[in-house]
C-alpha cells in the first residue's frame, strides 16, 4: 500500500540505478572496498566464514561485512538517513557485485605480474588516504576531511599504520591494472569538435507536424510485421539481457504476531497523542526509514502520492496530528502530518512515521520456507510454473532486463534479478528471502548482446507496425502540405489549408533538442543540414511527417572551443572509461566461476 514508504522515498528504482553506476565508478576512481585476509588466498571456498568465492578465491564474511558497512555510510551521507527495506536490500546485492569485481580485477592485476613497491605505498598512504580513514571523525573540520589533521596524524609515531599500509599494497595492482586499461582510450580532435558542435550550434525553424492517425484501426499481417522488423532494427539492438519467470508468496504471520505488533503501535499512537515526543517515540520504537531523524520522511508528497484509503486518512489530519495505525503487509504504520513549510508550499504534505514491524517466528519461517523448498524440488522435474500451478500458486515473467535495468517486481529482492544475471538457461534459483515474501525464480529467455530476435519485440514489431499503418493514413495530408509548397505556397499557408497549426522552435541544438523534436532525430540533423531559409520535408518520424523551414543557423564560435576542449574530453573520457570497464567486468564475469554461498542460508 505505501511503499514509497518502506523505502524511505520515491528514489527506490533511481537509487537501484546509481548503485550499479557506482560499481564503474569505483574502479574508475581507483578506489577499491577494504577488504581482510581473503585476498589472494589459496584455501578452498568453503572455508569457515566464507560468503562466496571468485575462481576458488574466498570472499569471507569479514570482507563482506565490512564492504557492506562502508556502503551504508556512504548511502548515508548521500540521503540523510540509515537504508530500510528494499534499499538495504539493493546495497547488500551492490556490495557482493563489487567484491567479485574487485576480486576479478585483482586476479586480472596478478596474472599481469603488476606489484606494489614499497616507495609507492606509501606515496599513495600519503596522497590518497583511502575513503574509511578520509571519513574517519579524527581527521574532520567541520564535516570535511581535513587534511593537515591527516598529515599530522601519518608523522605521529605512536600511530600503527601498517594495516592500511597492507590494504594499499593489496589495492594497488588492481589501479595499475585500471590505469593500463583507460590510458589506450583516446578522444580525437574531430571528434572533440563534432561534440562541441552538437552542444554549441544553434537553429531556430518553423515546424508543421502531421501526427499518425490515429482514428484509423489498422490491421496487422505477417508481411507487415517483417517489414516493421528490417526498417526499425537499429532499434533493437541490446545489451545481453535475461527474463525470468518469479513465483512470488507472501510471508504469512500467526495472530498472535500480529497482534503483539498491533498493541504496541496502538499503545505508542496513545502515548504521542498524550503528549510524548512523537520525534523521540519514531527514534526509539520505529523500524522504518527515518527513524534516526524522528521518523521524518525527506520528501513533500502529493495526495496522489497515496493509496486512496490512506491518503484519505491524512487529508482529514491537521498538522500535528496523528492517524490511527494501519497494517501495511508486516509492519503497522503511525503516521503523523508535519506543518508545512517553504519547501512543501500549502499543498505539499509532510509527514513523519512510526514504523513497527510484526515479528514471525523463526519456525514459522522455516515451515514457509520448506514448503517452497518442496516446490523448488517439484520444480526441477516439471519446470516452475507447473509446479506453482499444482499449488495453487501464479507465476509472473519479468520482461527482459539487465544489469542497468531491474524488474520492478523485483525490487524488494534484487538478489533475485542478480542470479537471473548470471544462471544459464531454464537454471532454477533457490529460494529468496525478502521483508514481506519468498521468491524463486526461473530463467525463460537470455539473449547476448546485439540485435534481438523477432520472438524477442514481437509485441513491439506489432505497435510499430500499427504505427506505420497510422502514418500512411495521415500520408496524404502531408502530400497536400507538400503540392502546396510546390505551388509557390509558404509553410503557415500549406499549412493553415490542410488544418495544421505550425509552431516555432529557438535556440535548439543536437545535445539538447526541443522536447517537441525528441522523437524525430531525423528532422532534428537535416535543420542543421538546411540554410537559412530553406523549407525541408515531408520527413517521416515514428512520431509522424515533419515540415520546417530553417529561420536562423547560430554556429559555434571557433575560438570558444578552446575554452571547451578540456571539459568536453574530460566529459567524453569518463564517459568512454565508464563503458568500457563496464564492458570489461561483464566479459571477465561471463567468464569466470563465481559462488554466492550467502543464498545457502536459506536453502
Amino acid at each position: 500500500m505505501l511503499n514509497i514508504l518502506r523505502a524511505g522515498s520515491k528514489r527506490t528504482k533511481t537509487i537501484w540505478w546509481i548503485l550499479i553506476v557506482i560499481t564503474v565508478i569505483t574502479f574508475l576512481g581507483g578506489f577499491v572496498f577494504l577488504l581482510g585476509s581473503g585476498l589472494g588466498g589459496s584455501n578452498g571456498a568453503r572455508v569457515a566464514g566464507a560468503v562466496g568465492s571468485v575462481n576458488g578465491d574466498p570472499v569471507t564474511r569479514t570482507d563482506f561485512t565490512t564492504a557492506l558497512a562502508e556502503q551504508r555510510q556512504n548511502y548515508k551521507q548521500q540521503y540523510g538517513s540509515e537504508a530500510a527495506d528494499r534499499d538495504l536490500k539493493m546495497l547488500e546485492v551492490q556490495t557482493w557485485r563489487s567484491l567479485v569485481y574487485q576480486r576479478l580485477m585483482a586476479q586480472q592485476a596478478k596474472h599481469a605480474g603488476l606489484q606494489a613497491t614499497d616507495g609507492e605505498v606509501v606515496l599513495s598512504l600519503k596522497t590518497q588516504p583511502p575513503t574509511m580513514l578520509q571519513s574517519a571523525a579524527g581527521f574532520q573540520t567541520n564535516g570535511q576531511f581535513d587534511y593537515a589533521k591527516y598529515q599530522a596524524a601519518l608523522k605521529d609515531p605512536n600511530v600503527n599504520w601498517s594495516p592500511f599500509e597492507d590494504m594499499i599494497r593489496t589495492q594497488l595492482p588492481t589501479r595499475k591494472l585500471q590505469e593500463r586499461l583507460i590510458s589506450s582510450l583516446k578522444v580525437s580532435e574531430p571528434e572533440l569538435l563534432d561534440a562541441y558542435k552538437q552542444r554549441y550550434d544553434k537553429v531556430d525553424a518553423t515546424i508543421v507536424q502531421i501526427p499518425p492517425d490515429m482514428a484509423a484501426a489498422p490491421k496487422v499481417a505477417e508481411a507487415d510485421l517483417q517489414r516493421a522488423y528490417d526498417k526499425y532494427k537499429s532499434r533493437f539492438m541490446a545489451a545481453a539481457h535475461t527474463e525470468l519467470e518469479v513465483l512470488m508468496v507472501q510471508k504469512k504471520y500467526g495472530d498472535s504476531e500480529i497482534r503483539t505488533a498491533k498493541e504496541l503501535a496502538d499503545g505508542l499512537t496513545h502515548r504521542a497523542r498524550g503528549g510524548e515526543d512523537f520525534t523521540a517515540l519514531a527514534r526509539d520504537y520505529s523500524e522504518g526509514p527515518g527513524s534516526d531523524k524522528g521518523g521524518v520522511i525527506d520528501r513533500v508528497f502529493k495526495m496522489s502520492d497515496f493509496d486512496p484509503v490512506i491518503g484519505g486518512r491524512i487529508a482529514a489530519l491537521a498538522p500535528g496530528q496523528i492517524a490511527d495505525p494501519f497494517q501495511d503487509a508486516s509492519r503497522f504504520v503511525i503516521i503523523r502530518r508535519l506543518p508545512p513549510d517553504s519547501a512543501s508550499g500549502p499543498t505539499g504534505i509532510r509527514i513523519a512515521q512510526i514504523v513497527v514491524r510484526v515479528r514471525a517466528s523463526d519456525d514459522e519461517l522455516r515451515v514457509q520456507a520448506d514448503k517452497l523448498k518442496a516446490l523448488l524440488t517439484e520444480a526441477k522435474r516439471s519446470g516452475l510454473g507447473k509446479a506453482a500451478a499444482s499449488a495453487g500458486l501464479a507465476t509472473s515473467t519479468t520482461g527482459a532486463y539487465d544489469a542497468n535495468n531491474t524488474p520492478p517486481q523485483l525490487y524488494a529482492v534484487p538478489e533475485a534479478a542478480d542470479w537471473g544475471l548470471n544462471a544459464k538457461l531454464k537454471d532454477l534459483s533457490p529460494v529468496f528471502e525478502g521483508p514481506d515474501e519468498f521468491v524463486i525464480a526461473q530463467v525463460t529467455r537470455q539473449s547476448p548482446a546485439g540485435l534481438a530476435s523477432r520472438s524477442e519485440v514481437e509485441q513491439q514489431l506489432h505497435q510499430l507496425a500499427e504505427l506505420d499503418a497510422r502514418l500512411a493514413a495521415s500520408k496524404p495530408k502531408a502530400d497536400a502540405i507538400a503540392a502546396a509548397l510546390k505551388q509557390g505556397r509558404t509553410l503557415e499557408e500549406a499549412a493553415a489549408a490542410a488544418g495544421v497549426q505550425p509552431f516555432p522552435i529557438t535556440g535548439t541544438t543536437r545535445a539538447t533538442p526541443d522536447p517537441r523534436l525528441q522523437n524525430a532525430p531525423e528532422v532534428l540533423g537535416a535543420l542543421f543540414g538546411a540554410r537559412a531559409g530553406q523549407v525541408i520535408g515531408p520527413t517521416e518520424t515514428v512520431a509522424g511527417w515533419y515540415f520546417a523551414r530553417v529561420t536562423r543557423q547560430t554556429l559555434a564560435e571557433p575560438a570558444a572551443f578552446v575554452a571547451a576542449r578540456s571539459q568536453l574530453m574530460s566529459e567524453i573520457l569518463e564517459r568512454r572509461q565508464r563503458q568500457f570497464l563496464s564492458s570489461y567486468l561483464a566479459e571477465l564475469r561471463g567468464k569466470s566461476k563465481v559462488e554466492d554461498m550467502r543464498l545457502d542460508s536459506v536453502n
